[in-house]
């Protein structure tokens, strides 16, 4: 009896060390684990972001605007072509001389000759000369780009006194836009942290940090275009213009 006692003894003694043992392990691993989800929860708001757009938009005014005209003179000589020609770039001078256009603002290209020839029964070009055609290119380029805008619109007042005529549509441009870039940029991204605020608070977070930004291509367009494309819009028809940027940006969040 008393060895059963003793048997019984150590049997319990063993049971209640392997016990022992296997809450320490539980309670070990429950630790561990505990610990592993906080360390994975950590990581994880660590790696929460946000990526946002801003945009931020510049009117400008153009400082330069550039306007070609093309003056033409046609004859069945090339002395009557020429004469037409020269009178006619007389007109055109006495045009831009009345409109206070400086020679220093405008450029005179070379007198450029076509001849046309006349065609046969079948459409087949012959050697006879019908016609002489002789023109000439004239470029005005100036700072002062309501002048511009005021005598394009005019020129072909010419045709009524017979003077052959090409009056092209002017050019105008804004020499500023690496200064404005700068400017735009900031507004932009200033743009997307306002954005990205308001969403974060919203759910329940704060910005923390930039992350990642990407600058979109500057668009110059007319006043209140939406038109944008991947190599940006480079609009040269009107005296105001709008330059514009969109910018990309990734904020880290966390709790508030």
């Amino acid at each position: 009896m008393a060895e059963y006692r003793i048997r019984l003894l150590a049997c319990n003694t063993a049971a209640i060390i392997a016990l022992g043992i296997v809450v320490s392990v539980v309670t070990s691993t429950i630790v561990a684990s505990n610990a592993y989800r906080s360390k994975f929860s950590e990581a994880q708001k660590a790696q929460q972001s946000i990526v946002v757009k801003g945009k931020a938009t510049k009117r400008v005014r153009s400082d330069r605007g550039q306007w070609w005209i093309t003056v033409n003179g046609t004859g069945e000589s090339i002395q009557t072509a020429h004469s037409i020609l020269a009178d006619g770039i007389s007109k055109v001078n006495e045009y831009l001389d009345g409109r206070q256009f400086t020679e220093d603002e405008i450029t005179r290209g070379p007198i450029s000759t076509r001849v046309h020839y006349d065609r046969d029964e079948n459409g087949k070009t012959t050697r006879k000369i019908v016609e002489y055609e002789l023109s000439q290119h004239i470029r005005v380029s100036t700072t002062d780009v309501d002048k511009i805008a005021s005598a394009a619109g005019e020129v072909t007042d010419l045709l009524k006194e017979g003077i052959f005529v090409i009056g092209g549509t002017p050019q105008y441009t804004y020499s500023g836009v690496s200064d404005v870039k700068i400017q735009i940029l900031a507004d932009a991204a200033s743009n997307a942290r306002k954005r990205a605020d308001e969403v974060s608070l919203k759910a329940g977070g704060s910005v923390k940090d930039i992350r990642d930004i990407r600058q979109g291509v500057i668009q110059i367009t007319t006043p209140d275009s939406t038109r944008v494309t991947s190599y940006g819009v480079n609009d040269t028809s009107t005296i105001m213009k709008d330059v514009s940027v969109v910018v990309t940006v990734e904020f880290g969040i966390g709790d508030v």
